[in-house]
């Protein structure tokens, strides 16, 4: 999507921080935003994943607008 000319921002647990960086830098898009959210997120409950989104909301906007 970036390469298409939209912001783009990638949701990745810990587990997946090492590979989900390894991916970006292989694609040359070493600069990627990534957000690393707790892992695991599938068995959250929905008032948890909430609760996840709401502390990541504003990673998640800072890395679609910042330094752009």
């Amino acid at each position: 999507i970036e390469r298409l000319g939209r912001p783009a921002v990638t949701l990745i647990t810990t587990a997946f921080e090492v590979a989900g960086s390894a991916r970006a830098r292989v694609l040359g898009m070493e600069e990627h935003p990534l957000v690393v959210l707790e892992h695991p997120l599938a068995s959250k409950t929905g008032p948890q994943v909430k609760a996840i989104a709401m502390r990541i909301v504003d990673q998640i906007a800072n890395g679609l607008v910042g330094g752009r």
